[in-house]
């Protein structure tokens, strides 16, 4: 049993349950407005009850609406903004031979492909597309009536002696299609009979849905339904030879369209009757605002530091566009490390991020900015972290087993720790990453003389501990 059926079903029951509990608590609420107020006549008690069944069926209707998912099971989305490119996570691209974009039916340029009815058409791969139950949903605005007798597909997937089409013909295939219909089959010469009344008129826009169930081939125009036939338990067959997926022709390349094409929609599953409502009327979904936050590797930045910055968005497939005062980066992901600029003083950097976000078949929030001052301080002398080290600030090499190194306590839990030791003119006499070996005194392999000598600990770039250390004998 599918499980598209399996969830209707587990839905409508959820919804009769939700409805006759409802109802239950309408008459509970009759008997108690009566025993309350027994001077009240009865239409105006039953007035409550009315009142909460239109609040029920309300209810009850948004949750069914609320099973809308027009991103659930798409296997094929061209909003043809541009290009033929497939924004679903297939990535099935098209390939364009002669059709031209053109104005769509909102009146934006270059948003639509126009076909001229010979030699144009948009090749796509039917790797993913020869399936057993599916859904076709596309916009076509025709620039001419097909001829008598014959058609003019509009998408097909399949070879010869069979495919799964979609088209717009006058009494064509023995008079069994006229207007926007379907002929898919399911074996040689074994096709379904769809037709509407007459040819619709053209140079306007239509929408049409093919929808194959595990019983039934459905098809729409403008949401509504114009046939539905049993496949008689048959599987939809796809022909005998090397199988195509086409818009605006046959998978032979015969039988070309003329007129414009838009907004193709394809599923792996059937979609529902609201969902055909959605993708033609628009999905009647709250639109909920994208966010966004910038956050700073470091609370406190030092000039010279390289530091990162990431963007998070409440929303995937964003594009971000980074400025560092005021000069646009080539970075675009939602990551930026930046290397600081070393002065003596204080100073500020401004970032700026614009967010935006990919083109698809559906409606996207508009582009939103954060940004952020970082505070960059000159560290020449910064304030001391408190660390777990503890280093003592005298030791005596003079070879006698006491004391002969200056011994740094819980260095080995430090994370890329570095020290330093200078001599009195700033000479670095020693040095060591990670303070494996303890220092003995030594610089050229020669003891130093007795006397301060200042010293710098660090973790990474972070400095942790300075002072001077004594070396006596």
């Amino acid at each position: 049993m599918p499980q598209d059926y399996l969830q209707s079903k587990v839905l409508i029951f959820f919804l009769i349950f939700k409805l006759r509990t409802l109802l239950d608590i309408g008459k509970f609420l009759d008997l108690s407005v009566r025993f309350i107020y027994p001077w009240l006549l009865y239409p105006t008690i039953s007035v409550f009850r009315s009142a909460l069944i239109i609040l029920s069926i309300i209810y009850l209707h948004s949750l069914a609406y609320a099973q809308v998912d027009l991103e659930r099971g798409l296997i094929g989305c061209y909003p043809f903004s541009g290009n033929a490119k497939d924004y679903s996570p297939i990535a099935n691209h098209g390939t364009v031979s002669g059709a031209k974009l053109a104005e769509d039916r909102f009146g934006n340029a270059n948003s639509a492909y126009e076909f001229d009815g010979f030699d144009d058409w948009i090749e796509i791969s039917p790797d993913d597309l020869q399936l057993d139950t599916f859904s076709y949903s596309l916009w076509v605005n025709p620039n001419a009536a097909p001829a008598y007798t014959t058609a003019m597909f509009l998408f097909s997937v399949g070879s010869d002696y069979g495919d799964q089409h979609v088209l717009f013909g006058d009494h064509y295939s023995n008079d069994r299609h006229t207007g926007f219909s379907h002929g898919c089959y399911q074996g040689v010469a074994d096709n379904i009979l769809c037709s509407g009344p007459s040819v619709e008129p053209i140079r306007q826009w239509y929408h049409l849905a093919l929808v194959k169930d595990a019983n039934d081939y459905t098809f729409y125009v403008n949401g509504q339904m114009v046939c539905s036939n049993s496949a008689n338990g048959k599987k939809p067959f796809y022909g005998t030879s090397t199988i195509r997926a086409m818009i605006g022709a046959r998978n032979n390349y015969g039988q070309a369209s003329s007129g414009r094409i838009d907004d193709i929609h394809l599923y792996d599953r059937p979609l529902t009757k609201d969902e055909i409502d959605a993708l033609y009327k628009g999905p009647n979904m709250p639109s909920v605002p994208v966010t966004g936050e910038l956050t700073v590797s470091k609370t406190q930045i030092c000039a010279g530091e390289s530091v990162s910055l990431k963007v998070v968005s409440s929303k995937p497939g964003s594009v971000f566009n980074w400025e560092v005062d005021n000069v646009a980066q080539s970075e675009s992901s939602s990551a930026l490390s930046l290397k600081t600029e070393a002065r003596t003083s204080d100073y500020q950097i401004k970032i700026r991020v614009n967010v935006s976000f990919d083109p698809t078949c559906f409606t996207q929030p508009p582009p939103f900015e954060v940004d952020k001052t970082l505070e960059i301080k000159s560290c020449a002398n910064p304030p001391e972290e408190t660390s777990g080290l503890w280093v003592p600030d005298i030791f005596t090499p003079n070879r006698d087993g006491k004391n002969d190194t200056w011994k740094i306590y819980n260095a080995a839990g430090t994370e890329g720790l570095r020290i330093f030791i200078f001599n009195r003119w700033g000479e670095v006499i020693y040095y060591s990453q990670g303070y494996t070996k303890e220092w003995d005194g030594r610089y050229r392999d020669e003891l130093v003389p007795s006397g301060s000598y200042p010293f710098r600990i660090l973790s990474g770039e972070k400095l942790i501990k300075q002072g001077s250390l004594m070396v006596v004998y």
